[in-house]
Order: structure tokens, then sequence, then C-alpha cells
């Protein structure tokens, strides 16, 4: 079995890391240090983000291995042999320890990267798995995978450029990281809620009826709103507002090209879906803090380069979308 599956880097390689690499680029474009010169500081992060993200998967997948077999979902960990499934983990804590060797003497930077393991270990190995244990396995996910690495971007980035901690950015990064997570962690936990009831795992969403929840998930959606409007006014990025227009435009476009439901969290599974904002985050926004940092020193075009290599898979679908939604415009004015 191949390496990437067996650390599941298609679920969170795309989806996770440019939007906490887009929270690391705008608060590097808030100092007067231009980006290029935090590009080592960032690659650091990211790689140390990368470590963790393995981690994280490895053991959800070793820890959730009885209750996917009992249910008939497969888990790609059964297939390494018995002697070696946890000497990954094993590897990924020992890089861990070495990344926060290397963030201190920033303490804030060391404490929430601390914070992003201990979570995720008591969210998925028992005797405490707090995936097992309702809300509080929701809200272990969404502070770890989301908030406290989105904060680390912050404290870290802040501290390697000499700038004063942004209290502001600080708590709207927070605000907004942590309603992101939710919807990102329940939209999960709904889509595998069957197969959770099969096996009376105790996560939120086996204890609630879709139905009941899509109020939730408007109030959920109107925080992160909120958030995210604040972090653009601390930002004062135009081009983070121009995107926004963009994305809003794909988004129209391919609702009505491919008629797809635009979903909060709920989604109908006969139907092809658009998360709301997800794009946003994965591809616009970090695309758009680029952009504005070419415009302030061209010299930063590198790093755009190596964003673009590195996570061009969502910028090449956004791009044929448009493409597609320009022809299917022009036939459709052909046709009248």
């Amino acid at each position: 079995m191949s390496v990437f599956k067996v650390i599941r880097s298609q679920e969170w390689w795309s989806y996770k890391l440019p939007p906490l690499l887009a929270i690391g680029y705008a608060t590097a474009l808030m100092s007067p240090v231009p980006l290029y010169k935090v590009a080592l500081h960032l690659l650091f992060l990211l790689a140390a983000l990368i470590v963790g993200a393995i981690y994280v998967s490895v053991i959800n997948d070793i820890t959730d291995l009885e209750e996917d077999l009992a249910s008939g979902k497969s888990n790609r960990i059964q297939k390494v042999p018995v002697k070696i499934r946890w000497l990954i983990p094993v590897l990924c804590l020992s890089l861990g320890l070495m990344f926060g060797y290397f963030l201190y003497p920033d303490l804030l930077s060391c404490l929430l990267y601390l914070l992003s393991w201990i979570v995720f270990s008591l969210y998925s190995i028992k005797p405490i798995r707090l995936k097992n244990r309702g809300i509080w396995g929701v809200f272990a996910d969404a502070t770890g995978s989301h908030v406290f690495t989105s904060l680390l971007m912050v404290a870290s980035v802040s501290y390697g450029t000499h700038q004063n901690l942004n209290l502001v950015w600080f708590i709207a990064v927070a605000g907004w990281s942590f309603c992101y997570g939710l919807r990102g962690i329940l939209w999960h936990q709904f889509s595998d809620r069957e197969n959770d009831l099969k096996v009376n795992l105790n996560t939120y969403a086996s204890q609630v009826l879709p139905a009941h929840f899509e109020i939730r998930a408007r109030i959920i959606m109107g925080f992160e709103c909120a958030y995210l409007l604040l972090m653009l006014y601390e930002l004062q990025s135009a081009n983070a507002f121009i995107s926004l227009v963009l994305y809003f435009i794909l988004v129209f476009g391919r609702r009505l090209m491919y008629d797809t439901q635009l979903i909060l969290i709920l989604f109908k599974k006969e139907k092809p879906f658009q998360i709301l904002m997800a794009d946003y985050y994965q591809v616009f926004f970090p695309f758009a803090l680029l952009l504005a940092s070419v415009l302030q020193d061209p010299k930063n075009i590198i790093i755009a380069g190596v964003h673009m290599v590195l996570f061009s898979d969502g910028l090449k679908t956004a791009l044929k979308d448009y493409l597609k939604l320009l022809k299917y415009l022009l036939t459709k004015k052909r046709l009248n």
C-alpha cells in the first residue's frame, strides 16, 4: 500500500494546510518584513504541521480499527503489519518534540503546538477517547486541527517578524477557525453517522437527528462569517475582498452548471455539493494574499510559485470551472 494512503494525505493536504498557510501569509503581511524573508520560517511551520497531521491520521486509524471492521468500513492501517503500526506515531512524536525544541524560546507557540498534540491524543486514544464522548469530541477535533494550529501560525509568525501580537487578529482567527473546525468535524460525523450507529459509537452526530440540526448549523455559520469579516477588516487587503467576490461567482456558476447543493454542514447524498466558503479558504484566500505580497515586493513571487506547485489542484479546478462557465454563458446567449 502507498505511504500516502497510509497517512491519508489526500484527506488533509489540500484541505487543511492552505488555510493555515494563508493565516501565516496574512500575519506576515501585517509586518514590515517582506514575505520572502519569512519563507524559511513558514516552511518550518509547514513541516511541523505535516508531522502532526500524519500523527493524527495514523493514530486515528489505529484506534478506530476495531470499530471500522465491525461496521464494515475500510481502514487503511489494517494492511500495515501489526509490528510496525505504532512506529509511525512514535516517529511523529519524536519529530514533534524536535520541532517544539526549535520553537523555543517562543513560549506561546510552544504551548499551542503542544496543545494540538495533546488534544488529538485525547481525541483518539482510550480510555479518554473524546471521539466517543459526544460534543467533547467535536470540540477536541475543532481545536486540535484548526484553532491551535491557526493560532500557532499567528503567534510564531508574529514572533519571527518581531511584531507585537495583534490581539484582535488573534481573537478573530481563534473564533473563525473554531467555527470552521466545527463545521468540518460535524460534516465528517454526519457523513459517517450510519456507520457509527452500527457500532454504537457515541459521536455527537449519532445523538442528533440531522433534521434537527440545520438551525445550529446556521448559527455556527453566522459566527464564522462575523469572525471572517473581522479578520478581513484587520487585514485591510483589497485582494482578499476581490477574491471573495470571485469565489461567489464560481459558487453560483457551479450551481448553475452542475446543480450543486451549497451546504453549511448537512448534505443530500444523491446530489453533488459545495461546502460554503471551503474553496475560498483553501484556494482564493491564500492566492489573494500571495498576489498582494508579489505586488508589494516582486521577490515574493518565489513563495507564490512554491505554493502553486504544492497546492495546485484547487486552483486548476477553479480555472477549469471558470472556463466552463464562460462557455456555458456564451452558448446560452447564442441560443437566446
